[in-house]
């Protein structure tokens, strides 16, 4: 490229006003890829995570449901306003979109990602996957078959979970849940409570080949490499599959290497 030739994304910035690119040229935001992601409004914890790790070129572009509670009548008033969040969300010409908030999903059973997915596609006309999906994609990538599973939800929900793992052809042999009904609940979770909750389930489930750590509220980034070092396997989270996910179906591969075994496929 020749050193005035515009890059991607970039546009020639006046006289007069700042630059922070050599030669006048100004990058703009998510020149690589913009990243739609649909969470629930009390959750800034899955949005954060992404940013700090995010590549070179990519930016986010935020939509928001409401969920009052983490039981199945407060998911599915969540579920039933995202399509009007993707549309929102839409406007900003992301090139793919997807849904955080894996129990709205897995509540509803084996499938309801395909269903919501395609309700997403129609009514933006912009790829779309969800986060349950990508947790799942994430774990057959690794070859992850027999998994234990930490979660916030309470046991009714993990009920739901468990089910739609083993529909999907995992062997779930260890669950804990940290009992948490209200969203607003893992704002006071850090990273060291996912890795202790990651330790106790593997601990407690001989022969696992991999872990999973599922909620998009609950901080998981600074800990995923400690979690596989110290227990020799991968492990699969909420935030960092749905990334790893959109970040694939955009065509970027980089390497993240605070986010493990899974950003190295």
């Amino acid at each position: 490229m020749l050193a005035d030739e515009p890059r991607f994304g970039a546009y020639r910035v006046q006289d007069g006003q700042q630059s922070h690119i050599k030669g006048g040229w100004q990058m703009l935001f998510g020149w690589r890829a913009r990243i739609g992601n649909l969470r629930p409004a009390t959750a800034i914890e899955g949005s954060e995570e992404w940013r700090r790790v995010a590549p070179e070129g990519v930016a986010f572009v935020d939509g928001r449901t409401m969920v009052e509670e983490v039981t199945e009548s407060g998911l599915a008033a969540m579920m039933k306003q995202v399509v009007d969040a993707a549309k929102l969300v839409a406007a900003a010409k992301p090139q793919v979109i997807v849904q955080c908030g894996a129990p709205g999903i897995f509540l509803r059973g084996l499938g309801h990602d395909r269903t919501v997915i395609a309700e997403m596609e129609k009514a933006t006309s912009i790829p779309a996957t969800t986060m349950m999906t990508a947790m799942v994609d994430a774990m057959r990538a690794l070859n992850i078959r027999r998994v234990a599973v930490g979660t916030t939800y309470i046991d009714e929900v993990n009920a739901k979970l468990t089910a739609f793992l083993q529909g999907s052809d995992f062997e779930v042999i260890a669950m804990k849940g940290l009992q948490q009904r209200y969203p607003q609940e893992a704002i006071s979770l850090e990273d060291h409570h996912s890795y202790r909750l990651g330790r106790e389930v593997f601990g407690q489930a001989h022969g696992a080949d991999g872990i999973l750590i599922s909620c998009g509220g609950f901080r998981t980034f600074e800990m995923i490499r400690a979690l596989e070092k110290d227990t020799g396997v991968p492990v699969v989270t909420s935030n960092q599959s749905s990334l790893w996910k959109a970040l694939r179906m955009v065509g970027i591969r980089d390497d993240i290497p605070s986010l493990g075994a899974l950003f190295r496929l």
